[in-house]
């Protein structure tokens, strides 16, 4: 008696595009809701909190950026609203170079306590690539790009560590690869 051998099953085209379907939905922003709290002073004592919450979108890192760059962007995060400190490494005040030398120690970068200093060991990259976790330069003057225009820097006494737009006259830049 002879028997016939069933052929081998090929991968249904639906199996891979749903495959396809759950590897983009994981690739999908995740909301978040971040609370600030504004609190005012007027002349007479009188005290005032404002507390207004939105929603952000948090994209995933792409595999090339990495698991290190979600530790720096994290830690930078972390230190929005703490005060600036002249020559200030933290963990009570920073400065903009002593910021961005602490975010990158924690993916294992050690960069120089100097702006200058610090945008002489990255290249600069078109606005159009720049990543999350890229340095944003100017004169005298670094920060953390965040993506979609934004950075964390410690600016100046007056606003300490802040989550802003990237201004004019800063160009970004990439440490490593």
């Amino acid at each position: 008696m002879v028997r016939a051998i069933p052929p081998k099953r090929a991968v249904a085209p639906q199996s891979r595009v749903a495959t396809a379907q759950k590897a983009q939905k994981a690739q999908k922003a995740q909301k978040v809701a971040v609370q600030r709290k504004r609190v005012t002073v007027a002349k007479r004592g009188a005290v005032s909190v404002r507390t207004t919450t939105r929603s952000t979108a948090i994209r995933r890192l792409r595999a090339g950026a990495g698991r290190d760059m979600r530790a720096v962007l994290a830690f930078a995060r972390s230190q929005v609203g703490k005060r600036y400190v002249r020559g200030g490494e933290g963990p009570g005040g920073f400065d903009c170079s002593g910021f961005t030398k602490r975010a990158y120690a924690r993916a294992g970068v050690s960069l120089p306590h100097s702006s200058g200093a610090q945008a002489r060991r990255a290249r600069t990259v078109d606005r159009s690539q720049a990543r999350p976790g890229d340095l944003v330069v100017g004169p005298g003057h670094v920060g953390i790009y965040m993506g979609r225009g934004m950075m964390i820097d410690a600016g100046n006494s007056r606003t300490g560590v802040v989550y802003r737009k990237v201004y004019r006259g800063l160009r970004v830049a990439r440490v490593g690869k």
